[in-house]
């Protein structure tokens, strides 16, 4: 077993050009790569930026709000608003409390642990992953915003949501490593990516889901359980990895998506 994602050309006829190796990163790359998708995947808060009690009680006003609205909407289409609402306080709830959990050594500030405990409360906190070791998203909500109305506008939004907690919560440290998902469920999430990524409006979102679909694709390339699946993921994987790079080149991603690309043999 080698250490790198690539190996070298093969030399018989009928072989593939670039081989795509099983085994992991080594190690200065995986390195590099966890401090590049630490950055852009928790968004840690800087020291000063403590939550403060304002921020506190709007987060949990907000996800109340909603929640009433919940309760009284009527027809499919106002209640599938409704749970958007709640689903989009609980992500920016669930988001807080990650980042202020990142920015304080693994353990939340007074205030955070007041938005938790309200939100607990309320049966509307996002449970902790031991694991993972962060919040994860409570996904009922976006769920059944696009399960009521998967034309609504705002339905989109709530796709990418839910793809952008299946992408950050399935890994710890070593991205190839999938926590808590199979590879059924990452084939879905490419799916789910490369379905969104010419079709949401905000720059910034295109961007993260773009680079979610490159990396998923080098993720399948890497544990696809078959040579021939693993082959045909890794192509699209470097088409796709280099269409990122060209496309956001001052991008932070950009460094992890030329990495990742390197690993797998391009260039």
């Amino acid at each position: 077993m080698t250490d790198a994602l690539a190996q070298p050309e093969s030399a018989g006829a009928g072989q593939p050009p670039r081989a795509i190796c099983r085994s992991r990163w080594t190690w200065p790359w995986l390195v590099l790569l966890v401090v590049l998708f630490h950055a852009f995947g928790t968004h840690p808060l800087r020291a000063h930026d403590i939550i403060d009690t304002d921020q506190a009680n709007d987060l949990v006003a907000a996800a109340d709000a909603a929640a009433a609205r919940v309760k009284t909407a009527a027809g499919s289409g106002a209640e599938g608003e409704a749970r958007f609402a709640l689903g989009m306080a609980l992500a920016e709830a669930t988001a807080v409390l990650n980042r202020d959990l990142a920015a304080h050594n693994g353990r939340l500030t007074v205030n955070a642990e007041l938005v938790l405990k309200s939100l607990a409360q309320r049966d509307m906190a996002p449970a902790f992953d031991e694991a993972i070791g962060r919040y994860r998203l409570p996904r009922a909500p976006l769920t059944d915003a696009v399960r009521l109305a998967p034309d609504a506008p705002y339905a989109l939004q709530a796709r990418f949501e839910l793809v952008k907690a299946g992408f950050y919560e399935s890994f710890v440290i070593d991205p190839f490593e999938l926590m808590g998902i199979k590879f059924d469920d990452l084939e879905h999430q490419i799916a789910e990516a490369a379905a969104l990524a010419s079709t949401l409006s905000s720059p910034d979102d295109a961007e993260e889901v773009a680079f979610i679909h490159a990396v998923d694709l080098a993720r399948a390339a890497h544990l696809a359980p078959e040579a021939a699946a693993a082959q045909a993921y890794a192509d699209k994987a470097r088409v796709a990895l280099g269409a990122f790079a060209k496309s956001y080149p001052e991008s932070m991603r950009a460094a992890a998506a030329r990495l990742i690309l390197k690993g797998l043999g391009g260039s």
